[in-house]
């Protein structure tokens, strides 16, 4: 394959970071050059900080540009903070100005938002572990609030013990109904679990604690999901609300190996045979159960993906055949699907084969492809597919993509020579701001920011459908206006849970009957899809989404009323994807192709052939691997994507995650990254190795810990935070605090950092030697033992100061890690120290008190407490077995195993907890010290390579 790149385009381009006397980067200067040889525009972006070193203004090279000529232009952000460090204000010039204010524990518990809604927040007493209790919403101009979230928390029944629910919200009353935890398993997963959305004629407003009054709102039906697991928390089977049950099983290493169906009524189905993997833990082949065999080969040096073969094995015909060619840093130059033919039409050679090239900045700048020759000018719409047999009607296309100096795609030129086929979309994008939209809108930037509401939401899409939005700053509903009636408009709207994940959509237009409605409820490997005119049911379809199915998206529709002509009941649609998750194969249960569909790098269908047309309405997952809705937009999961125009709809939740620009997609390189969420962008391939894209130098953390910075009440309730088994819970908790190696933290520096027990949830414990006997990091659950890897990233905006100032006290108290390393010392003779990690306090200095009131009594023996029952009994017993044994303390004393739970009461266990523990840990395999002890270890500093950073009691 011919590459598009060309080196000298690059040369001399490099980004350089200017520090000041303090170490922080008040400048980051990137060299922006479209062709070899060409002009080099150097852009800069500005930062400024306060005296202790915190940022409190970021500025991008185009908006810097225009406040030198009007004083009016303010930065891209301005943050201002309390007196211990956390943020108390934010103002973007795309998102708005929120406030937050957190109480004396670092809870929040008013927020105001951009659009003037007040959010606050009730917790329990002090005397009680202070977990949340409720969450208000007031809009401007509203007399009283809505109590949009109330939760009810488990007591010490004996029926809550049964169920594993002591200290467990049982009832979550949220903004789209209710969640009921009906049961535990002993590690802390989710064994049953059911939902009740709010009925369409209410609004989420829960004033009270009365069952009767609350059931009145929701729907009557409860949707019930349960779970299996093993002792690991890997899932092994989940039955959805309507019988369905999916099986899954894993090779040694806890990989998927083969994935099975029973459709209720009916035998079981092989959705996935078998997996294999790399020593990297990439996959390299997967065979369904359709016969189909996909294979993956990696660049040795690299890694990459260089190829994806999919081969029907009933008459070894390779259906597709992707060949990926990278630059030197991993962007994609050429991808050539060697299973297509190359084809002809009006004297054109159609090579099914795209390329690629990119600016300094690695944005795309130019594309070439193929095309159905009768698309038109791409929009909001979805084109009419043809027919598998009609293939020949196929034309080259380019398309050139320019910039501003903030990020902002300004215009797409499109060009078909063989049609004569050209067009151009024109973005006009803000004066003042990030915010743009399509210029059929407006073409004035003055009135860019008069399309979209104080907190960046987009107020109108297209011409003719107007948007509004929640107070959490969800999309709520479009409206398609007739003659200017919006009663009788037809819409679409959607509901969400308290994570900000959307549970519902109805599409309502207007017919001679009175209504004809689509409504789609989202579930756990589950959607239900109806169709009704009026109150007759047209069709009751369950799409059944197999979550693991290797890197295939599979779903099975089955009715439960006829289905319709040219589909079969229970159809298995198996979704081959390309490198950034898009569906472009689809095949059915013998390995038949259903459809084919090419996209445009932003997005958009650039080819779509089908085995016939009702087939065609019923793909649902497109780009990127997501829903696309009636309107025209790509649902991501935090947001809502404009293919049309390649912008998000709204600014980023997660706000500097991805950079000062809001709106940028995939930072402008959508062919080699991809936003799983649309929070920020990962590169696909690297999803196999477990490995993280390196975020933006202006990004304040790793996306497991921006994750949580959702707008609204959405940070408290997260999926980071929810999973016990998730391995982001404990990776993207536990973290370090920046002071250079090997020195340890002084209290001027402690001072300095604002480091305090209400605003950091583990403490640093100086590592003078890495050793991978004790790196435990990989672990997953919600307790254990870790070991403090430490950052030697010192500057202020990394995820070290996300979580000092950002991280909201619930989420802290959910899944905070507290290390006590006054009481524990855990290094000697520049071996690594140890930290012991806390779990489900209501917050650390909580957790503080309760060690010091029972260590109060001597008579009390509770030198030391850990919730380890959240731990999976054989990973706990993994670490056991490897830990020092106490007769070796003295050439490495690491080993916090020995596990005192004379007061298990007191945190929630039950007696077979504790059997758990007992049963899991091998005898004298570490020791526990007494505080005496532990000063009196402290007292030799021969023996201690470091000292814990609390001394003494509060």
């Amino acid at each position: 394959m011919t590459s598009f790149f060309n080196p000298a385009t690059f040369a001399g381009t490099p980004t350089v970071s200017v520090r000041d006397n303090r170490g922080l980067t008040v400048r980051e200067i990137s060299f922006h050059r479209t062709t070899a040889g060409g002009d080099t525009d150097p852009r800069i972006t500005r930062h400024q900080y306060d005296a202790y070193g915190y940022r409190t203004q970021s500025i991008d090279p185009r908006l810097y540009d225009a406040m030198q000529t009007d004083s009016s232009v303010k930065p891209n952000f301005t943050w201002q903070y309390n007196l211990t460090g956390n943020i108390l204000s934010t103002e973007s010039v795309d998102a708005g100005h929120t406030v937050t204010l957190n109480d004396i524990e670092g809870r929040p518990v008013l927020t105001k938002t951009s659009t003037k809604v007040i959010q606050t927040r009730q917790y329990e007493a002090a005397s009680l572990p202070g977990r949340l209790l409720s969450v208000t919403e007031q809009v401007s101009g509203e007399a009283t609030a809505r109590v949009t979230e109330r939760l009810i928390w488990s007591r010490n029944t004996q029926e809550a013990k049964d169920h594993n629910l002591v200290g467990q919200c049982v009832n979550h009353y949220d903004t789209a109904g209710l969640t009921q935890l009906e049961s535990r398993s002993l590690t802390g997963t989710v064994l049953s679990q059911s939902r009740q959305l709010l009925s369409d004629n209410h609004q989420a407003d829960w004033k009270d604690d009365n069952q009767a009054t609350n059931q009145s709102r929701l729907d009557s039906e409860a949707y019930t999901t349960q779970s299996a697991f093993d002792a690991t928390g890997a899932l092994l089977m989940q039955t959805d609300t309507k019988g369905n049950i999916q099986r899954l099983t894993y090779n040694i290493a806890g990989q998927l190996n083969s994935s099975k169906l029973t459709v209720k009524g009916q035998s079981e189905q092989i959705i996935v045979k078998s997996l294999s993997y790399s020593a990297a833990g990439q996959k390299l082949q997967e065979i369904h159960g359709n016969g189909v065999v996909t294979e993956y080969t990696y660049e040795p040096e690299t890694q990459r993906l260089i190829s994806i073969t999919t081969l029907r094995t009933s008459d070894n015909k390779v259906l597709q055949d992707l060949r990926y060619e990278y630059d030197p840093v991993g962007n994609v130059v050429n991808i050539r699907n060697s299973a297509e033919a190359t084809r002809f039409w009006r004297n054109q050679k159609v090579v099914p084969k795209n390329t690629y090239s990119y600016d300094s900045l690695y944005q795309l700048i130019e594309a070439t492809g193929r095309e159905m020759a009768n698309i038109g000018q791409y929009n909001n719409l979805l084109p009419s597919p043809v027919l598998l047999s009609d293939s020949n009607t196929y034309t080259k296309y380019i398309r050139t993509y320019t910039y501003d100096r903030g990020g902002n795609l300004t215009r797409i030129q499109h060009s078909s020579p063989a049609i004569q086929g050209s067009y151009t979309t024109q973005i006009t994008v803000s004066n003042r701001s990030n915010r743009a939209v399509w210029s059929t809108l407006t073409d004035n930037p003055m009135l860019v920011d008069d399309l979209f509401d104080a907190g960046g939401h987009q107020n109108t899409l297209v011409q003719g459908h107007d948007l509004s939005w929640d107070t959490r700053g969800q999309l709520q509903q479009v409206t398609q206006t007739t003659q200017g009636n919006n009663i009788n408009s037809d819409r679409e709207w959607y509901r969400y849970g308290s994570d900000g994940i959307r549970l519902l959509k109805v599409s309502e237009q207007q017919t001679l009957s009175p209504t004809y409605q689509q409504r789609v409820i989202y579930l756990p490997g589950l959607e239900l899809r109806t169709t009704q005119d009026s109150a007759i049911i047209k069709q009751d379809l369950q799409v059944i989404t197999v979550g693991e199915a290797g890197r295939a998206q599979v779903r099975i529709l089955h009715w439960e009323t006829k289905p319709p002509a040219d589909i079969k009941n229970n159809q298995v649609r198996y979704s081959y994807d390309n490198l950034t998750g898009s569906s472009q194969l689809e095949l059915d249960h013998e390995g038949r192709i259903i459809s084919h569909e090419e996209y445009y790098p932003f997005g958009g269908t650039a080819l779509w052939a089908v085995r016939n047309q009702t087939e065609a309405s019923y793909k649902f997952i497109r780009y990127s691997g997501k829903e696309r809705d009636a309107t025209g937009l790509y649902y991501y999961g935090y947001r809502y994507y404009q293919p049309w125009v390649g912008r998000w709809l709204s600014a980023d939740p997660a706000e500097t995650a991805d950079g000062v620009n809001l709106y940028r997609m995939v930072r402008n390189n959508p062919v080699t990254l991809h936003d799983p969420d649309g929070l920020a962008p990962e590169q696909w391939h690297t999803r196999e190795a477990f490995k993280q894209l390196p975020f933006s130098e202006h990004s304040l953390g790793t996306r497991d810990e921006l994750a949580p910075k959702i707008s609204g009440t959405n940070s408290l309730w997260h999926e980071a935070y929810r999973g016990p088994t998730k391995e982001r819970e404990t990776s993207g908790l536990f973290n370090e605090l920046p002071f250079a190696e090997p020195k340890v933290a002084t209290a001027e520096e402690i001072n300095l950092h604002g480091i305090t027990t209400e605003n950091v949830t583990v403490y640093r414990v100086e590592v003078a030697q890495q050793s991978e006997r004790f790196l435990y990091t990989g672990i997953t659950g919600t307790g254990g033992v870790k070991i403090a890897i430490p950052n030697r990233n010192s500057e202020h905006g990394g995820k070290e100061d996300y979580l000092n100032k950002t991280m909201p006290g619930e989420a802290q108290k959910r899944g905070g890690w507290y290390q006590f390393s006054k009481n524990y010392i855990a290094a000697n003779k520049g071996k690594s120290s140890g930290n012991l990690a806390f779990y489900n306090f209501g917050n650390p200095r909580r957790a503080l008190q309760f060690y010091e009131q029972k260590t109060e009594n001597p008579k009390e023996k509770l030198p030391f407490v850990i919730k380890s029952f959240e731990i999976p009994a054989a990973v706990f017993k993994a670490i056991a077995e490897d830990a020092i044994l106490e007769k070796d303390y003295k050439k490495f004393p690491t080993a916090p195993m020995n596990v005192d739970v004379a007061a298990f009461n007191q945190l929630g266990l039950q007696p077979h907890h504790v059997d758990l523990l007992v049963g899991s840990i091998v005898p004298k395999s570490g020791r526990v010290y007494s505080e005496n002890e532990h000063w009196k270890l402290m007292d030799k500093p021969s023996q201690v390579t470091s000292r814990p950073l609390l001394r003494g009691r509060r």
